[in-house]
C-alpha cells in the first residue's frame, strides 16, 4: 500500500479536510478522507516525527499530589477530566510549549521535564494528529486566571487514593491518555514520573 495524493476539500482554521488517495495491496487506486493541522497532511509530507501538540502531565512534588484539570471541551458538549494541553507554536520547542500552556491553563510553573513522549497519534483512522505527553514537576498555587473567555477550567490537586476514586466514576468523561495516566498513577504514585 502506498499514499499518492492528498486533495484539499474544505479548509478553516487550525484544521483542513482532506481527500487523500492510495493504492491498496491489490494496486488499486483507493480515497480516504482525513483532518489534518497540516498542509500537506503528514502522509505527504512525510513529517510523522514533530508532534502538534503537548499533553503535561504534572506532579506538583511540594504538595506530592498529581494536578488534573476539568475543563468544558466543545465537541464533547461536556466537562472532561484531563491535563493541561495546547498546539506548539511553529518552531517552538516542546518543553517550551509544555511550560507555557501549563501556566496558562493552570497557572503553575514548569520545573523539571521528567521524560515525554515521542509523537504518539491520537485516532489514525481519522486525523495525523499527534501529541506527546509530557511528564513534568510543576511549582507554585493554581489559578485559573490566565485562561482565555473560550476556556472554562477547574484545576485538582490530587493524591493516588482521589485519583483513583475519580477513574473508576462512571458518570464523568475523561481523555483516553489522561486516564491511562491518572490509572498509572494511582497504581505507582510518585514512581510513575521517575
Amino acid at each position: 500500500m502506498k499514499v499518492i495524493d492528498a486533495t484539499i476539500i474544505t479548509k478553516i482554521p487550525y484544521v483542513t479536510l482532506f481527500d487523500v488517495s492510495y493504492e491498496d495491496q491489490k494496486g488499486q487506486t483507493r480515497h480516504w478522507n482525513m483532518v489534518s493541522r497540516q498542509e500537506p497532511p503528514k502522509c505527504i509530507s512525510g513529517q510523522r516525527l514533530r508532534p502538534d501538540a503537548a499533553i503535561i502531565v504534572p506532579y506538583h512534588r511540594a504538595e506530592e499530589k498529581l494536578v488534573v484539570i476539568k475543563e468544558f471541551r466543545i465537541p464533547v458538549g461536556d466537562f472532561q477530566y484531563g491535563f493541561p494541553a495546547g498546539l506548539l507554536d511553529p518552531g517552538e520547542a516542546l518543553e517550551t510549549a509544555a511550560g507555557r500552556e501549563l501556566h496558562e491553563e493552570t497557572g503553575l510553573e514548569l520545573v523539571r521535564v521528567y521524560r515525554h513522549s515521542p509523537a504518539i497519534f491520537s485516532s489514525a483512522g481519522l486525523t495525523d494528529e499527534s501529541i506527546a505527553m509530557v511528564f513534568a514537576e510543576v511549582k507554585g498555587t493554581p489559578s485559573t486566571h490566565r485562561n482565555s473567555d473560550n476556556e472554562e477550567i477547574e484545576i485538582f490537586l490530587m493524591g493516588r487514593q482521589e485519583v483513583q476514586t475519580l477513574t473508576q466514576r462512571r458518570d464523568i468523561v475523561f481523555g483516553a491518555r489522561a486516564w491511562l495516566a491518572m490509572d498509572a498513577f494511582a497504581r505507582m504514585g510518585e514512581a510513575y514520573f521517575t
